[in-house]
């Protein structure tokens, strides 16, 4: 049953980039507060959102912007219901992929290099996947600069027939941000930034007519502070995690889904205030990651993806890093199919907002394999693994992934990556890593 929604309560704040199907930002006309949600269905006088949390609440109309009340009449007269729900009178419209939470784990087809001490790796990975209903997931795991174990699982496309082989690309989600920070340093070390200087000068952002009213604190934003989530954006309060205001940025500019860019991003960034005094406290933030994106262009003078195959792809022999498009027409030869929530009835749909928009962010794609090479020539903190001994953790999560990461004191790194994530999330990542783990434990000084 649905809840109404107290507004004061319902700044709503996210660890991913957007991407619900009819993920927007819906504002409280009066107080002019802001709710990310996604739209579930509407009548005459109301509208049902759905929040992260997985709790459904309803507004009536009257309390919500026009633009907000011209959305939902807009989907009145379409008679659109969003897949997965109930359209009124219909069915529900089944997963399209709960036949796979049928199978045992060793139904689940795997392929690809394996280590004999890591089979109960792989039949946990089995499991998870049988669990969860996911199609095609890469493994690889890697130690002393050599892979070891890389192994893809379920199948090729939707139609779950064509078993998956090693070697194909995944978007990893925010995975992309330790690759983002390895670059950033590697500028630094070349001599061509310092973690000192401020984003809006090495940008010239003052080209751009959104700056000319910006907050002042703008100008006093760091490189370091935006590689450690101090840039002065919080996504609890008013400006919140930019990337999720698709809809406004497309409307400001007068652009189509398929037209945001990452410039877009940024400019629209410029007319909404700081939360807080840049370098005050910590606050995870995409937008951050996509400014340094911007920073890499600038400085290197190249596309934010060649720099990387210059540099950190290039240093770690990972070649396989690219930008995955959101548009599965236009998604590169080797790369995988994605199960988005709610499922599509449709085998390939493109998402509802540019993945190529927040590139820095979550953007990149690329094989298990390569990403676990990356891991064994940079810490997860973007610095060369030149000494020490650290354990890092890392994950990341979007509509259609569920990517984990990770660097262990003994010196094994691993990277899975999921063509799915549960509807909450990012829960599964916590669960992946955990069984992950408790298989390899076990046999970890077998492997040389």
């Amino acid at each position: 049953m649905s809840k109404h929604l107290p507004l004061a309560l319902a700044l709503w704040c996210t660890c991913v980039l957007p991407g619900f199907l009819q993920a927007r930002t819906w504002t409280e006309a009066a107080s002019g507060r802001k709710i990310d949600a996604e739209f579930v269905s509407s009548d005459a006088g109301s509208v049902t959102i759905l929040m992260r949390s997985g709790q459904k609440y309803t507004l009536p109309l009257s309390r919500l912007a026009p633009e907000d009340q011209a959305f939902v009449q807009e989907q009145l007269r379409n008679k659109k219901t969003p897949p997965g729900e109930t359209p009124r009178g219909g069915p529900k419209v089944k997963d399209r992929f709960e036949d796979i939470k049928k199978l045992t784990a060793s139904e689940i087809p795997v392929n690809g290099e394996a280590h004999p001490a890591l089979a109960k790796a792989d039949v946990a990975i089995q499991g998870f996947m049988a669990e969860k209903g996911i199609g095609a997931l890469t493994f690889a795991l890697s130690k002393n600069g050599k892979v070891l174990h890389d192994r893809a699982f379920g199948w090729a496309d939707s139609s779950l027939k064509t078993p998956l082989q090693p070697g194909v690309k995944m978007r990893v989600a925010s995975l992309t941000k330790p690759v983002v920070k390895s670059a950033i340093l590697t500028l630094i070390d070349a001599g061509k930034l310092k973690l000192e200087d401020q984003v809006y000068t090495v940008l010239q952002l003052d080209q751009y007519k959104e700056a000319k009213a910006c907050d002042a604190r703008w100008k006093a934003v760091t490189i370091d502070q935006l590689l450690e989530h101090k840039g002065g954006w919080d996504r609890d309060q008013k400006a919140g995690d930019l990337t999720t205001h698709s809809s406004e940025m497309e409307r400001m500019f007068r652009l189509k889904p398929d037209e945001l860019e990452p410039i877009y991003v940024v400019r629209y960034g410029l007319t909404l205030p700081l939360d807080f005094d840049p370098g005050t406290k910590e606050s995870y933030c995409n937008f951050g990651y996509v400014l340094l994106a911007r920073v890499i262009e600038k400085v290197s003078g190249q596309k934010f993806v060649d720099c990387l195959q210059q540099t950190v792809c290039k240093e770690s022999a990972a070649p396989s890093f690219s930008m995955s498009a959101s548009d599965a027409r236009r998604r590169q030869v080797g790369e995988v199919w994605y199960s988005y929530h709610p499922e599509y009835t449709q085998e390939q749909i493109p998402l509802s907002f540019q993945t190529e928009a927040y590139d820095g962010a979550g953007g990149l794609a690329c094989t298990a394999a390569d990403y676990s090479r990356f891991l064994e020539k940079y810490w997860v903190s973007g610095k060369p693994r030149k000494e020490g001994g650290y354990r890092y953790a890392f994950d990341g999560s979007l509509p259609g992934v569920t990517a984990i990461c990770s660097q262990r004191l003994d010196g094994i790194n691993y990277t899975a990556i999921a063509n799915r994530r549960d509807r909450a999330g990012s829960d599964w990542n916590g669960e992946l890593r955990k069984r992950i783990e408790e298989a390899l434990d076990p046999v970890a000084g077998q492997l040389p």
